[in-house]
Parts: C-alpha cells; structure tokens; sequence
C-alpha cells in the first residue's frame, strides 16, 4: 500500500506489487503510451488472435492511453493515443487535456477538441472545438426558451475560451468555436464518437 502521505489525487495511483507498468517512446515531456506487465495481465481477447498480437508485445499490454510516471512513480494519464493531434512543427495536443477546461465554462455541457486544416496555411493545422450547450445552466440563467440568439452564445462562449487559451501554450490555442444545438453522437458506453462528428 502507498503511505496516506504519499498519495496523489491527481494521479491513478502507482503500479500493484503484481504488475509493472512503463512508458513508451516518451516525448521531451515524458508522455507516451502506458505499458503494463504482470501476472494479473489478461491472456488476450477472445477469440481475437490478431488483436490479442497487436496488444500484447513480449509479455507488455499496449493499453492505447496516454500518460508520464512522476519521480515517485505515480502515473498520470494524459489521454488516447488514437486521439493524439501532432501540429505541423511537431508538437503534441492532448485534446482530453484542454476538453477538461473548456468544459469548466458554464454555458458548455460538452466538447470535443480536433484539428483542421488552416484557411490560411494549408500545410498547417489548427485546434478547433465543438461544444454543446448546459440547457440546465441556461435555463436557470435565463428561462427556458430565452436563451441568447445564436450569435451572442457564440460570443460568449468565445470569450470564455480565450481565458482558457490564456491557460495554454499557444500551440495548443483554441481557433475556431462550433456551438452544436444537437448532442454528440456517442458510443453504448456514452463516448463521443469523434470520427463521426468530423464528418459532418
């Protein structure tokens, strides 16, 4: 067990005395994918040699997430490799990481942070967000089918992110604002279907 004062809310804890876990290929932050080994490892999945193969690498599960070991050894997870956004002079966007901020403003139920070819640049990216609006938050707010016109939420949300880019560096600065009236399309398990909200 960790000692009560060793222990770090932020975190996911360190690894069990059973398990091992490491990162892989880290960046000059040390974030890379989360590695784990150990005896309570799953044998694969079933049924699925191919995938059980790609996952499991000399004895190492490759668990698709994020994240750094501190000095301690506590692991903090930073977000999902498939969801990973690499801008064109080479630096890493966690959009996990700035969809936790954004979703602190009030006017936001949710979002979802991607990247998009600049108007400007076409060799270039930048970092755009599609939010969806706190109905219960409005309606306290303002009444219920009061709300803003389109434009002013739009507006008010905006300046709203830009005390969040004021949080960031700028590589990682929201440049574009989309307020969807719909909800996200999600998964079973209430995940946003990231690939499916870019198509539209």
């Amino acid at each position: 067990l960790v000692p009560e004062n060793k222990r770090n809310p932020a975190s996911v804890g360190k690894a069990g005395s059973c398990s091992k876990v490491k990162i892989d290929n880290p960046n000059e932050e040390g974030i890379g994918e989360v590695l784990i080994k150990g005896s309570n490892l799953m044998l694969g999945y079933y049924e699925d040699e191919e995938e059980t193969k790609r996952s499991i690498v000399k004895g190492w599960f490759h668990s698709g997430d994020l994240g750094y070991l501190d000095k301690d050894g506590f692991l903090f997870l930073t977000g999902k490799c498939k969801n990973l956004i690499i801008t064109g002079n080479g630096k890493n966007v966690y959009p996990e990481e700035i969809e936790t901020l954004v979703n602190q403003i009030p006017y936001v139920n949710e979002s979802m942070i991607y990247a998009k070819q600049d108007p400007r640049d076409e060799k270039e990216l930048i970092i755009a967000v599609k939010v969806t609006l706190d109905t219960a938050f409005l309606d306290e707010k303002y009444g219920k089918n009061k709300y803003p016109s389109d434009e002013e939420m739009h507006k008010l949300i905006w300046e709203e992110i830009k005390e969040v880019n004021k949080k960031l560096p700028s590589y990682k600065w929201i440049k574009e604002l989309e307020v969807k009236k719909e909800d996200f399309v999600k998964t079973t398990t209430m995940k946003i279907k990231r690939h499916e909200e870019l198509k539209k």
